[in-house]
């Protein structure tokens, strides 16, 4: 059942973890787990840069003209060095993060909204599951969109509530849906008494006459 589970929703399972542990990281230590996040991001680039040279040094010299993977490669490698060293600015405009991320909310929203829609056309059950999603996806959206010069730690924080709430709903919606798909148990019916079979009757044995 577990397998079966991780097959259908593993997807699914690993966002909410990620919200989970980024949602939690947030709420107990904002700025240093912002710093640790844009320098891990920083350190990818510069991985990811580097592949790109040495995959551009060991391809045939016609086939590396051919694409750009020596300048992908440099302004990853700069990229990831400015946000090592440069951290501190990155934070100075993470309101404009904000407004990002609460747009790509809202985009997520209005998909939970024809979601819905959809469910409704297919009269399915469970509509009111993504009609609930789409409203916190959007409120918490134009929150942060309406307000992206709410104080750094206050965003930080209401931005670890909102991933631990999608965390939790989506946690809920799988649950309910895995809940319709088991089959409703039977209740056990006592056996009906055996009849025992009557025993057929015996003719009786002719007596004898004396003659």
């Amino acid at each position: 059942m577990v397998r079966a589970l991780l097959r259908r929703h593993m997807r699914e399972l690993v966002i909410i973890v990620f919200l989970l542990a980024v949602g939690i990281l947030l709420l107990v230590n904002p700025a240093a787990f912002a710093s640790w996040l844009v320098k891990v991001a920083g350190l990818f680039l510069m991985v990811l840069g580097a592949l790109r040279i040495i995959r551009y040094f060991r391809a045939e010299a016609e086939a590396a003209a051919k694409g750009q993977d020596f300048f992908i490669g440099i302004i990853a490698i700069l990229g990831g060095l400015f946000c090592v060293i440069k951290t501190s600015w990155f934070l100075s405009v993470f309101p404009t993060l904000a407004v990002i991320y609460g747009l790509l909310q809202l985009v997520l929203g209005f998909s939970k909204v024809q979601r819905m829609v959809d469910f409704l056309r297919m009269k399915f059950s469970l509509w009111y599951l993504p009609a609930i999603s789409a409203l916190i996806y959007l409120v918490f959206g134009f929150i942060i969109v309406l307000h992206p010069d709410m104080m750094f730690m206050s965003i930080w924080v209401f931005t670890g509530v909102t991933m631990i709430l999608e965390a939790a709903f989506n946690a809920v919606c799988i649950w309910m849906l895995e809940k319709g798909r088991l089959p409703k148990k039977e209740k056990k019916k006592d056996p009906e008494p055996v009849q025992a079979e009557p025993e057929p009757k015996q003719d009786p044995e002719p007596q004898e006459t004396d003659t």
